[in-house]
């Protein structure tokens, strides 16, 4: 089974295209971390989790979903993370998972794909991104392979230093930097709630038609990315940015 996280779509892309190999189930996590709730898993024997990297790690929410779910003992399981520029120490975030649910670690792999955080970074232009998400679909087809032959992913080093120094700052960063005050509707909103149906940790409530953010956000940007009117906007750090509008087929 293959398990995503997404805000705009780049892990859910690179999991269906997986699943289009390996003939693995697809679940969106989105349908139980809205609602803050875990799940059983009895079936299977190999897990594919692909998520986004957030401060160099899988996002919070994830990492909780995995760790209180319930899985078949001795199960496989392969980590794929998306990244604009790279992954960087979350393999070793993913590998203690493993460790704390007893899988058999298969290893962590990135796929690059393109750029999202608009609000601390400008996006790519429609000519970058379509060269990433075709780099990204020979980068599928490789893991994919890789898994279809039951092998573990080549193995990433890392400098201890720095999975130290991101787990010291990650509960600090989520508390004081990952918050939704910042973000605004403009005039431009049409209510269509949009927004609200996406948000993977089911923080938006539309009302008076008109979304508002509650204190849950991951900053997966897949709100004011996936406005169909661009009516959203983080504070003045958006202002005037081109929007990514996901992936595609």
């Amino acid at each position: 089974m293959i398990i995503y996280f997404t805000g705009t779509g780049n892990s859910r892309f690179v999991a269906e295209r997986i699943a289009e190999v390996t003939g693995d189930k697809v679940l969106d996590a989105a349908q139980y971390t809205r609602i803050r709730e875990t799940a059983a898993f009895t079936e299977d024997s190999r897990y594919i989790f692909v998520a986004p990297t957030y401060i160099s790690a899988p996002p919070a929410a994830f990492m909780e979903f995995i760790r209180g779910s319930i899985f078949p003992d001795d199960a496989k399981a392969y980590f794929i993370m998306t990244a604009a520029g790279s992954m960087s120490v979350s393999p070793a975030f993913c590998e203690q998972i493993a460790a704390d649910r007893e899988f058999t670690y298969m290893g962590t792999a990135e796929v690059i794909m393109p750029q999202n955080y608009i609000a601390y970074f400008r996006m790519g232009t429609p000519e970058l991104n379509r060269g990433k998400i075709e780099s990204a679909r020979q980068r599928i087809e490789e893991l994919s392979g890789i898994i279809n032959a039951g092998q573990r992913f080549p193995e990433t080093r890392l400098k201890r230093w720095e999975y130290i120094s991101v787990k010291s700052i990650f509960k600090t960063y989520y508390r004081v930097f990952m918050s939704a005050k910042p973000f605004r509707v403009t005039e431009g909103c049409v209510g269509c709630g949009r927004c609200a149906r996406i948000c993977p940790l089911g923080n938006i409530e539309m009302k008076s038609g008109r979304p508002v953010w509650g204190k849950a956000c991951t900053h997966c940007m897949g709100c004011i990315n996936l406005c169909p009117e661009e009516a959203i906007e983080f504070g003045r750090l958006t202002r005037n940015k081109p929007r990514y509008h996901g992936p595609g087929k």
